[in-house]
């Protein structure tokens, strides 16, 4: 015969009064322990809270996918909040369910818990009262903001003020010239605030490195203080998926914060829909495009061609171009006495999982990245709308 909570056990959301979460998953878990019919014992495993932001019932259901390959690294308690304050009627509701893992045949499964919360209309302003009894005391607390714009409600600070990490995806935003500076200004004017971290600037470190690599060799690096044009094409990409546009700008953002160079203006790229950054640095004024292209292939989420000019009496190119399947890079460092060098190099694409997985892992703040903010938002102050 078959277990009765055993679809609960695979993630299939039970409904639960709001007032009894609780108490409903610690009967979940002493049924699992005493059902004769389960195939396999349990073992509840949690090393953390999460708690995830979304904005309607289909983000919901594809975190909900998500979280499960997410707890076969790290098990824990995810509190996913579906926000809905436009919403026609009035409300709060909950589901729980669980995740679980075999390791070894023969072995217990190791589950995780979720609790599902939505709110609409006014009730919104609740969810902090039902979410915070629900975090695992003595445990880190990590926030995902799954969703666009990160522009927290007030009815989330209770909530982010125990909060140790935040999670944001900075390929989400509609705007990322408004949005990153909103971001960094958050950051900025929040004491105490938690730290946090960009799984799109997570997917920027393989070309972060290829860069830094490149200028290795001590005969390269006096061509970084003599560097005048930058030009970065991405994939051209529809208003509503912004993944590459905000991957230029903060490759941008962290070039110049590390090489010191001083922002000085903007303009747009003639004939083009880029974008023509001017800097100056010990005394040379420096150019960096950002261009959109049309490009067929896999592997979007990338920047997929990255040129740096040297000028002056040796002058050198340095670039880095994707492949067609996303998955390798093409370098290529011409400098004056030598002969051209390039290979091929495999870069690492990660999921979204993969990287939420390391982010979890981590959790430390990113200093660099910070910058980097920092230097965006002075190459985009007067362009946010």
């Amino acid at each position: 015969m078959a277990s009765a909570i055993e679809p609960v056990l695979q993630g299939n959301p039970r409904a639960v009064d709001v007032a009894a979460i609780e108490s409903e998953l610690s009967s979940l878990w002493r049924s699992a322990a005493e059902d004769p019919a389960l195939k396999n014992a349990v073992m509840r495993a949690c090393a953390l809270t999460l708690i995830i932001y979304v904005e309607s019932e289909e983000s919901a259901q594809e975190v909900g996918e998500l979280i499960a390959d997410v707890t076969r690294q790290n098990p824990c308690r995810a509190i996913v909040m579906i926000v809905e304050p436009d919403a026609d009627s009035e409300g709060l509701e909950a589901w729980i369910s669980a995740h679980c893992h075999l390791p070894t045949a023969g072995e217990k499964q190791v589950c995780s818990e979720q609790v599902t919360l939505r709110a609409r209309g006014e009730a919104v302003g609740n969810l902090s009262s039902v979410v915070l009894p629900l975090t695992v005391s003595g445990l880190p607390v990590h926030f995902w903001w799954r969703a666009g714009r990160f522009s927290p409600p007030p009815y989330f600070h209770q909530i982010l003020r125990i909060t140790s990490h935040v999670i944001i995806d900075s390929a989400r935003f509609p705007n990322p010239p408004f949005d990153l500076e909103e971001l960094r200004a958050w950051i900025d004017q929040s004491p105490g605030a938690p730290v946090v971290t960009d799984l799109n600037w997570a997917r920027l470190t393989p070309w972060r490195s290829l860069i830094a690599q490149c200028f290795d060799p001590p005969e390269r690096r006096s061509y970084l203080s003599r560097l005048t044009e930058v030009r970065v094409e991405f994939e051209k990409e529809s208003p509503r998926v912004t993944t590459q546009r905000t991957q230029g700008l903060l490759l941008a953002g962290w070039l110049a914060s590390r090489l010191n160079w001083d922002f000085l203006s903007h303009d747009s790229l003639k004939g083009t829909e880029g974008d023509a950054y001017i800097f100056k640095a010990e005394g040379r004024t420096l150019e960096v495009q950002l261009v959109p292209q049309e490009f067929k292939g896999a592997g979007s989420g990338v920047c997929y061609s990255i040129e740096l000019w040297a000028d002056g009496l040796s002058p050198a190119v340095f670039s880095f171009e994707r492949g067609a399947d996303g998955k390798a890079v093409q370098t290529r460092a011409t400098v004056p006495g030598a002969q051209p060098i390039g290979r091929t190099v495999r870069l690492e694409v990660l999921s979204e999982v993969e990287i939420l997985n390391d982010e979890l892992k981590l959790g430390r703040r990113d200093h660099v990245y910070e910058e980097t903010l920092r230097m965006v938002a002075r190459m985009t102050a007067g362009r946010r709308k």
